[in-house]
């Protein structure tokens, strides 16, 4: 179809030349003759791609993925139109997904009813990455013009944070679920582990009577044993922006981010009832569950987390405890930042929970980079922040909290077969 803006001078160019033919002029026909060939050029050049001609599918080996792993993906493009003598297509990559093999860009002609396919390899870095727009630029066939169009096809890929493998890990919360599991209840029952000893009553098991027991008292004394339940185990990461360290582009929130994912893991593998509070730009909650589909709720919170700076959320004493079962499990994934910090972790314990604190050590990324050997002022500044971090976490194992100290520089699993675990208290309930 002609194109509407060159009616005009088509028109008035054929009127010229009638004009000049019926008056004999040829200086009237001659004023058509840039009209007409402005007309013509625009024909020849228009490279008439209709966004309809072009049909795209982009497929994705797989929608989630652990950060560091690759995904394939595969664009292609069918013609139904024209034939295009040369045309552009690049696909709208995200800068989270890093390309590491083949090519994101097409450059040749089409035919009609051909179909073309492109496939590259990316490099996965964590979060939720959206695809932008396919840019498509055709040329004419002489090369006198182009034409460019986005073609939007949604597509959006969640970047998990990368699991480490865990040893067990040992957790004390004062009250469990009914269901078996792998945490001690402190409470007498079947179990494995010695928990006491009880005068025996009719319908007990007689394999579990004490005969010892029985020989210097004269009475029938049985063995209990420690119950083993699931818990509730609510994990809090701290996504505050002050509470976390950043330099070259490193920051201990990425770290903290593996080892929340890394635990819920852990505890979720154990059959354990596990949510997730993420406490920073905005609360969010994933609600405690079990399996392998609560595992893809937390990591796809966890894909999506980022820094805040809200000052609704500066400190921690904001924490919505009443999300949390009363005397259940936390473990808080925080650097700490000052007293008012270690106040409130007392304030949960104080509250009756069992607290786990993972707190990564910022210090070491100002190690690794080695800024200390050039001022010694820094060296000094460190000991003085690793001598006040000791202090926090002393007081913290002093009023019953459960410590993992840290270092970024070393595997996590590493760091939590070091757990500082609080002296065992045992509650009768």
């Amino acid at each position: 179809m002609m194109r509407t803006s060159l009616l005009f001078p088509l028109a008035l160019g054929f009127a010229l030349v009638g004009a000049g033919l019926l008056l004999l002029s040829g200086s009237v026909v001659a004023a058509a003759v840039p009209l007409l060939l402005f007309v013509i050029i625009r024909l020849l050049s228009s490279p008439r791609v209709d966004i309809s001609d072009l049909h795209f599918d982009r497929t994705l080996d797989r929608l989630r993925a652990a950060e560091g792993e690759d995904i394939e993906i595969e664009l292609s493009m069918t013609n139904v139109g024209r034939r295009l003598s040369l045309l552009s297509i690049t696909d709208g990559t995200p800068r989270g997904l890093v390309p590491t093999d083949g090519h994101t860009q097409y450059l040749g002609p089409l035919r009609s009813q051909e179909t073309r396919t492109i496939a590259y390899t990316v490099c996965a870095r964590r979060g939720l990455h959206t695809f932008d727009a396919i840019r498509v630029r055709a040329w004419s066939r002489w090369g006198l013009a182009t034409r460019d169009v986005s073609v939007h096809i949604e597509t959006d890929v969640k970047i998990h944070p990368r699991i480490e493998k865990l040893d067990p890990i040992t957790i004390r919360p004062r009250q469990t679920r009914a269901f078996a599991g792998p945490v001690k209840a402190s409470r007498g029952g079947q179990g494995i582990d010695f928990f006491g000893c009880r005068a025996y009553t009719p319908g007990d098991d007689v394999r579990r009577i004490n005969w010892r027991a029985y020989a210097r008292q004269d009475s029938l004394i049985v063995n209990e044993y420690e119950l083993e339940r699931i818990a509730d185990i609510n994990i809090i990461l701290d996504a505050r922006a002050k509470a976390h360290a950043q330099l070259d582009g490193e920051t201990t929130f990425d770290h903290s981010v593996r080892a929340a994912a890394s635990l819920a893991s852990h505890f979720l593998d154990q059959g354990n009832n596990v949510g997730l509070l993420v406490y920073g730009d905005y609360v969010h909650w994933a609600f405690p569950g079990i399996g392998r589909l609560q595992e893809e709720r937390i990591l796809d919170e966890l894909a999506e987390a980022k820094l805040g700076d809200k000052a609704v959320f500066e400190e921690l004493r904001f924490i919505p405890t009443r999300l949390f079962p009363p005397r259940s499990q936390l473990v808080l994934v925080s650097p700490l930042v000052d007293e008012d910090d270690i106040e409130i972790v007392a304030l949960l314990a104080d509250r009756g929970y069992s607290i786990l604190l993972v707190c990564p050590h910022s210090l070491s990324i100002v190690q690794d980079r080695r800024l200390t050997e050039d001022d010694p002022s820094v060296e000094l500044a460190r000991q003085i922040l690793g001598l006040r971090r000791d202090l926090f976490l002393g007081s913290l194992a002093g009023i019953g909290t459960s410590v993992i100290d840290w270092r970024i520089d070393q595997p996590f699993r590493v760091a939590c077969r070091q757990i500082h675990h609080s002296r065992v208290r045992r509650y009768r309930l």
